[in-house]
């Protein structure tokens, strides 16, 4: 049996869960210059779509191969891949973004070794961004192992270390609830008083991720 967290007739999320995404990237990219993405982890496509509706061209690595079919069907090109070992990827891409990933690998090691794959692949494509978004356990606390498999443990100074130690520059990094980054720890202070409880068992946990305030880096290859 093969884990399948993405299987959407498992998974609740509601028609307003897709206009908190789009904000969520809106806010993340404004200040970057790109023109092309790789997503790794591709979820049920929000990325691909605001890609194609903002004139991004969009490729996706994930080892679902649900996912993998259903957005292919839908015109973008995907690749099949265990991380952190990467695929052989034809189109180019400026921008690396992995969100809700990095934690999903075995170990310290293996997140290394991913991020060293994100240097070699942007260095090969000329490109110059890593967009990193993951639950920080500093904030969600044993909340981060209600997915079992989250493996490798992820907080904000631990991501940004590991990206420092290997040659990246930090651009930016913070914390964020849903798609709100300035209020999201007023945001996320007011969930753990929200009463899950009446809600229906789907509903709940996709109400619960909702108000957790998780941690995003984004860095860049150094200039040369």
């Amino acid at each position: 049996m093969q884990y399948d967290f993405y299987n959407e007739d498992e998974f609740y999320k509601p028609g307003l869960a897709k206009a908190a995404r789009d904000r969520l990237h809106r806010i993340l990219f404004q200040d970057l210059e790109f023109k092309s993405i790789l997503e790794v982890g591709i979820g049920f496509g929000e990325l691909a779509d605001y890609s194609k509706r903002s004139d991004l061209n969009w490729t996706g690595v994930d080892a679902n191969e649900n996912l993998l079919e259903v957005i292919r069907k839908r015109g973008f090109p995907a690749y099949h891949a265990w991380m952190p070992k990467f695929p052989e990827i034809k189109e180019d891409f400026d921008l690396i973004f992995a969100a809700h990933f990095i934690e999903h690998l075995k170990d310290y090691q293996e997140a290394l070794e991913f991020i060293h794959g994100c240097k070699q692949k942007l260095s090969e494509k000329k490109g110059r961004y890593l967009v990193l978004l993951f639950p920080d356990i500093e904030k969600i606390g044993t909340f981060f192992f209600q997915d079992y498999t989250h493996s490798f443990v992820t907080s904000k100074k631990r991501i940004e270390d590991m990206l420092y130690d290997t040659g990246w520059k930090i651009v930016k990094s913070g914390r964020y609830t849903s798609c709100f980054f300035a209020t999201s720890g007023i945001i996320s202070f007011l969930g753990k008083f929200f009463p899950f409880f009446l809600l229906p068992k789907k509903i709940a946990l996709f109400a619960r991720l909702s108000l957790q305030q998780h941690s995003y880096v984004i860095a860049e290859l150094p200039r040369e």
